[in-house]
């Protein structure tokens, strides 16, 4: 059997999971930044907000395809190359967004940046797991998580100044040539577990271990309910209050310190575990929702309600990674593929089934729906999951 585990060990372990904060960053930036400029490129694009909405649909199914395809596969590479490898393809892909001159070519070109990001977050995820001990494994996903929190503080506000300063052109420019740095950066990294000869996984062994099909489907209620609310949010606040780009990237803003100041939870979460807290966190992050609307009528509101949304949903996306990274290693790496795979087809729902009720019937009945999924996901996970991982034990 070819070993392929321990080459390049040229970091300690905080600064590989720092390395692979800024790729979840760098991820971040580009998934992100749409909802603020969506005004703006459809504007320049003569698309309304709905075609717009296909082209962070089509991104959402490039990720989806991409970990699907990927996920058996994953425990056989050197996860810091494949990272590498697709930051080249996102930033091909980034540049043909910024060319655009239609918006099917946007859609192409998030297509191809979503299947880059297919492969790079389910490999983050799972060279942070294999980095750090199972006693400390919420704290090192916490740490790159935060490279979600990075995105919307830093990223996406300066996304969207540009946007006004400039065009929402150089916003592409800029991030694909942030994607074009990382990688260099991850080349720094240890590149991980991966025999040539190992085994495929299939989804169906993933399957077996226990909760990990609730699992999933509180992923998918989670993810869903983000997309479908943060998609459109730019768009209703800024025709809600009149405001340029700079208040959409105020609000992601916002979003991104709650979503980073929950860092300071992660200890308690090792404490907890996931098992415990799966079905409250889906509740908390749903009573975020039926508030949310409520929230973004005033303008006070709109700058300081994301920051408890944010605290929610870290702690939840938190939960979700750690339980699926307690899986056992020979499943581990398909199970973080299946996440993004999850993850991602909840994207493509978000951006395409929910243009449609955001045009129809107003952002209130988006966020109102995301609660009600989110809900129903919290009482089957309630109900079943204790008791599916009791009985395996």
């Amino acid at each position: 059997m070819s070993d392929i585990s321990l080459t390049k060990p040229t970091l300690s372990v905080d600064g590989s999971l720092l390395i692979l904060m800024c790729a979840i960053a760098a991820v971040g930036i580009q998934a992100l930044m749409l909802s603020p400029l969506l005004p703006d490129i459809a504007a320049a694009l003569h698309a309304s907000p709905r075609e717009i909405g296909f082209a962070t649909g089509a991104y959402g199914v490039g990720v989806a395809l991409a970990a699907l395809l990927a996920a058996p596969r994953l425990g056989q590479w050197r996860k810091a190359l494949a990272i590498q490898l697709a930051f080249g393809i996102m930033t091909l892909g980034l540049a043909l967004c910024g060319a655009s001159w239609d918006w099917r070519v946007l859609v192409v070109g998030q297509f191809v940046t979503g299947l880059s990001a297919g492969i790079i977050l389910p490999a983050t995820y799972g060279l942070a797991a294999e980095l750090s001990p199972p006693d400390m494994r919420s704290r090192a996903i916490g740490k790159v998580i935060f490279g979600w929190s990075v995105a919307m503080v830093g990223g996406i506000p300066l996304a969207a100044f540009l946007a006004d300063l400039i065009d929402w052109r150089s916003t592409f420019g800029l991030i694909a040539g942030i994607s074009a740095l990382m990688v260099a950066l991850i080349g720094f990294v240890p590149r991980g577990s991966g025999t040539i000869a190992a085994e495929r996984i299939s989804y169906l062994r993933v399957f077996e271990v226990p909760g990990m099909k609730l699992c999933f489907v509180a992923t998918f209620a989670y993810m869903i309910g983000f997309y479908q609310t943060y998609t459109f949010i730019g768009d209703h606040v800024r025709h809600l209050h009149q405001a340029g780009a700079w208040l959409g990237g105020v609000v992601a803003c916002s979003y991104g310190v709650g979503f980073g100041a929950a860092i300071l939870c992660t200890a308690w979460l090792d404490r907890m575990g996931p098992v415990r807290l799966m079905a409250l966190s889906l509740v908390a992050v749903g009573i975020n929702y039926i508030i949310l609307p409520f929230a973004m009528q005033s303008f006070w509101s709109v700058l300081a309600f994301p920051f408890v949304w944010g605290l929610a949903n870290h702690v939840c996306l938190n939960v979700l990674v750690s339980f699926i990274g307690s899986a056992p290693p020979a499943a581990r790496s398909t199970a973080m593929g299946l996440f993004s795979f999850i993850t991602y087809v909840a994207v493509g729902l978000g951006g395409a089934v929910y243009g449609t009720v955001y045009a129809e019937a107003g952002f209130a009945t988006v966020s109102f729906l995301a609660a009600a999924t989110l809900w129903i996901a919290a009482l089957l996970v309630a109900l079943l999951l204790k008791r599916q991982v009791a009985v395996s034990r």
